[in-house]
């Protein structure tokens, strides 16, 4: 009801100022006085003919890309002959009213009928105004909100545009530094590996893995197994360069190579446990387990907790993997770890396709 009054209180508001007009005007020219409520009977068969005109007739008529002249002209002829019917009916209901109004007997004669029709015509011609004014700010609310679309469009198109020059500019970029990088790495490499050759050694390690990371970054979302263990142990080789008590068994079954999966995924593992573990101890070394059975492949890693060690950013990589096992596999891959005593425990099981 609140909803309703909000969207016609200006149309109550506008019948209410245009009764009292012609009520008055009707008083101080015709001198014909009455109560107001009187003429109520016949300002809402007047009203009710407005909005019937406006609000369907038109609207059914005139919509679309045809609008229907003949079916108008003969809905507005019968619109006038029941609002003719109603208002006399109207005015012999008025009569037997206890008012005190000065009207004779209501006869169906040329008066009435020009009366009717003038009257019908009337409130058929207002409907019809108000009908075209509606549809002409209907329309140029329509223009308006095509407009703003268009602009809306067009400063996304601009934007994308932007954006793709942007992206095109960081391919350039992206293809100069590696380029630039690993001709470094190679003059280092090439200048120290007969005078420094632990150090060379750890500089062709660390460009492999920086060229794979590159290559996965561009390269397609799953990669064969082969690649990952490769550069598994190019990390670890280049970490017992840095630390020589660096334990860890790295074990995966036979044929597994082929065996495709997202890429960095055990590479992101080993560096964990490189960066977070205790792996000194070697008795008690760092696993790796690498298995493919019944459809299903799974990593398990397994190493000492390093306890006193400063774990920011710890879980950021294994939070990294589940996302991305998450959008590539769906519920067909998931990911638990966790300490359990004196270890820190991974286990990624996927199911392959």
């Amino acid at each position: 009801m609140k909803n309703w009054l909000k969207n016609y209180q200006w149309h109550i508001i506008s019948w209410f100022i245009f009764i009292l007009y012609e009520y008055f005007l009707v008083v101080l020219i015709l001198n014909i006085k009455g109560p107001l409520l009187v003429y109520c009977m016949h300002y809402v068969i007047n009203i009710s003919l407005f909005y019937i005109h406006s609000d369907l007739i038109l609207k059914k008529t005139l919509a679309g890309s045809k609008p229907r002249y003949f079916k108008l002209t003969a809905l507005i002829v019968i619109e006038i002959f029941i609002f003719s019917i109603i208002a006399y009916l109207a005015d012999q209901l008025t009569l037997t009213s206890t008012a005190p109004i000065n009207l004779k007997n209501v006869t169906i004669d040329w008066k009435f009928i020009f009366g009717a029709l003038w009257r019908g015509i009337y409130f058929i011609l207002f409907g019809t105004a108000y009908y075209f004014v509606k549809r002409y700010i209907q329309q140029k609310q329509l223009t308006a909100a095509l407009e703003k679309e268009a602009i809306k469009k067009e400063l996304e198109e601009k934007q994308i545009a932007i954006e793709l020059a942007d992206a095109k500019n960081s391919y350039l970029k992206a293809q100069i530094n590696p380029h630039f990088l690993f001709n470094t790495l190679t003059y280092i490499y090439n200048s120290t590996h007969k005078s420094e050759p632990r150090a060379a050694e750890a500089v062709r390690y660390l460009s492999k893995l920086m060229r794979y990371a590159l290559e996965c970054e561009h390269g397609p979302n799953i990669m064969n197994l082969e690649a990952e263990i490769l550069q598994v142990e190019n990390l670890l080789q280049l970490s017992r360069i840095k630390q020589p008590d660096l334990y860890i068994d790295f074990h995966y079954d036979e044929g597994i190579e082929e065996t495709k999966i997202i890429p960095l995924a055990l590479l992101s593992l080993t560096e964990n446990m490189v960066k977070h573990g205790n792996l000194s101890v070697s008795t008690d070394p760092g696993k790796i387990d690498l298995h493919l059975n019944n459809g299903v492949f799974t990593i398990r890693t397994s190493n000492l907790v390093n306890t006193g060690l400063n774990d920011t950013g710890f879980h950021t990589g294994l939070n990294n993997i589940k996302q991305r096992l998450l959008h590539t596999y769906g519920n067909n891959a998931r990911i638990t770890y966790g300490q359990k005593d004196q270890y820190f425990q991974v286990l990624i099981e996927i199911a392959m396709q």
